[in-house]
């Protein structure tokens, strides 16, 4: 019998633990499972694969319904230094074909056989409902046929049996059973609709179930399974290299992708047309300019609704290189320079993306770009609104634009998955994992993160505090007492700041804050300061200072001192007969001009 991917084998081995009572259909090769439950445990399993996932260091982040009663879960891994990894779960009761009970979930429980390191559905059982998926394919494989003649020689009796049940057994039944004994299956794979006709089950669904699963289909438009994204950041950041990465071989959980520019262009497309400038052109006047901005929001109004809507209720992956708020960023790329304060009034009103991907990069190392267009000053001046236009976002993602493509991928593809197990979360009711704060912390982040006026101010005063960026709902403030957080500043998930700890900013003229990554604890007095990167997972010592970028998973003391480097992975502690995800990025060209 084939090895288990690791996910698979660690989920059976935490059902083996929680004396859950399930057997497997199917273990697939791309860490796809079908297990069969009982119908009580359902309800139960969202949060036993949340359970499961905090264990193994894998996320929720997507659940669909499938028809005859199957949901579908996917975990995944994510690491932000490598491109994520899933594993797919089908769970379902009873064996259904098109409404109709093949096997009750008791049934099936009750006949399990041990296999190595999991629990399976007995061989007879196994045969007929393969077989039943094959027919509803259209053919049967020669794959197929192997893993067939396999169940019946374990069980030939119970294979009869069944397919008595269903066949004919003078018939198409007999049909079956010589193929299976003799391993020819060249005669049933040329009757396949021939056996799916005699099938002693209706091949039609019955109205109350064709009802149920239009209604599911329904309700999928008020929470579509896709996601709509927008990547901002100054021209030659390396959106569109990233943007053509992520569209071309879109993350599993989607079924396709789609790219507009800007907007979704109902009204006029191509506002701005790719590799021109209109920078040294005179800006619109007053009025045109209104006129321009209010068409902008009826083109996405229309554009989300017509084109943006349905693509996400088929599970599509949208992706817009910029969005309107860049017209408050960059005004003179679009010519709109007199009428920024009806821009932002607009803003409201214009259709949100659930995630922002922000492309970051140093403006000296921009200007070393091909064809860049923007000087360093303006450069930075972008960088800084971009971070200050979004910092009451919390679905905003900061990535190094300055790495290779790969690695810049991989994280895009990090921050999709996470943004899917936060919505999965929300839509299963399941808790979001916060860090325990203690009153005087969330007292101290209600003010701030709400900027009451008067009585924001005075609370900032009596913590000697000043909080100004929007910090993650999980982050963890044991003592805030004396903490100091620029307002550009980017906070990961599971942060830990402890009392006196001062992230800002160190050159007036840029002002630009640290990017702190997930996972990290920043001890008492520690100071980050300047355009710098704190990696995931690192520790920064009692008053340590910081003006460099430190790379993930170390420990920092002092100014600048690593003491402490990640650990190399190594396998050897894992189960041999485990196969492992696979593992290894390869480092492509750093990203080119967008």
């Amino acid at each position: 019998m084939q090895s288990l991917p690791a996910p698979a084998g660690a989920l059976f081995r935490f059902l083996d633990d929680e004396r859950l009572d399930y057997c497997v259909l199917g273990v697939g090769t791309a860490e796809r499972v079908a297990i069969v439950v009982a119908r009580e445990v359902i309800e139960r399993v969202p949060a036993l694969l949340r359970s499961f996932g905090a264990r193994n260091e894998l996320e929720l982040i997507d659940h669909r319904h499938a028809p005859d009663n199957v949901d579908i879960y996917r975990l995944s891994c994510i690491s932000h230094e490598e491109h994520p990894q899933f594993l797919t779960i089908e769970v379902r009761a009873d064996y259904m074909r098109c409404g109709h009970i093949v096997f009750t979930a008791g049934e099936m429980l009750r006949e399990r056989v041990r296999g190595p390191g999991y629990t399976a559905i007995a061989p007879a059982k196994a045969f007929v409902c393969h077989l039943l998926r094959c027919l509803d394919a259209g053919a049967i494989a020669d794959n197929d046929t192997a893993l067939l003649s396999a169940q019946w020689r374990r069980d030939p009796q119970g294979v009869e049996k069944h397919v008595a049940r269903f066949w004919r057994a003078d018939r198409e039944g007999g049909v079956i059973m010589r193929a299976a004994a003799s391993g020819n299956w060249e005669a049933a794979q040329s009757c396949v609709r021939p056996l799916q006709s005699a099938l002693r089950l209706r091949n039609f669904v019955p109205p109350n179930v064709w009802l149920r699963e239009e209604l599911t289909r329904l309700r999928s438009w008020f929470h579509p399974q896709g996601l709509l994204i927008a990547c901002l950041g100054p021209p030659g950041s390396g959106k569109s290299s990233v943007i053509q990465a992520l569209s071309g071989k879109p993350l599993e959980v989607f079924d396709s992708a789609h790219t507009m520019e800007l907007r979704p262009g109902v009204m006029r497309a191509d506002t701005v047309k790719p590799g021109t400038s209109t920078r040294e052109r005179e800006p619109r006047g007053r009025f045109t300019t209104i006129v321009k901005l209010m068409m902008f929001v009826v083109d996405y109004w229309l554009g989300y609704w017509l084109w943006i809507r349905p693509r996400l209720v088929r599970s599509t992956l949208v992706v817009s290189n910029r969005y309107f708020d860049d017209v408050l960023v960059d005004p003179r790329r679009y010519r709109i320079e007199r009428a920024l304060a009806f821009a932002r009034l607009l803003l409201r009103w214009v259709p949100r993306p659930e995630l922002w991907l922000v492309f970051d990069i140093p403006s000296q190392a921009l200007q070393s770009r091909e064809g860049q267009e923007l000087g360093e000053e303006e450069a930075t001046r972008q960088r800084g609104e971009y971070r200050r236009l979004l910092r009451g976002h919390e679905d905003v993602v900061v990535l190094d634009a300055d790495q290779p493509l790969d690695r810049v991928v991989a994280q895009a593809e990090c921050a999709i998955a996470s943004q899917l197990a936060r919505r999965t979360s929300e839509r299963l009711g399941l808790p979001l994992e916060t860090n325990s704060n203690p009153t005087a912390t969330r007292f101290l982040l209600f003010f701030s993160r709400r900027n009451i006026p008067l009585l924001s101010r005075f609370v900032r005063v009596l913590y000697n505090s000043d909080i100004q960026s929007r910090l993650p709902p999980d982050v963890h403030l044991p003592h805030p007492y004396g903490i100091i957080v620029h307002p550009q500043a980017v906070i990961g998930r599971r942060v830990t700041l402890m009392q006196q700890v001062t992230i800002g900013g160190r050159d007036h003229r840029e002002n630009i804050a640290p990017l702190i990554g997930d996972d990290v604890y920043i001890g008492a007095g520690a100071r980050v300061l300047g355009d710098v990167r704190i990696g995931q997972g690192v520790v920064i010592g009692a008053n340590a200072v910081v003006t460099r970028d430190i790379p993930p998973g170390v420990t920092v003391v002092g100014a600048n001192r690593i003491v402490a480097t990640p650990r190399p992975h190594t396998g050897d502690t894992e189960d041999a007969s485990v196969t492992q995800f696979p593992v290894g990025v390869q480092r492509g060209p750093r990203v080119g001009r967008s």
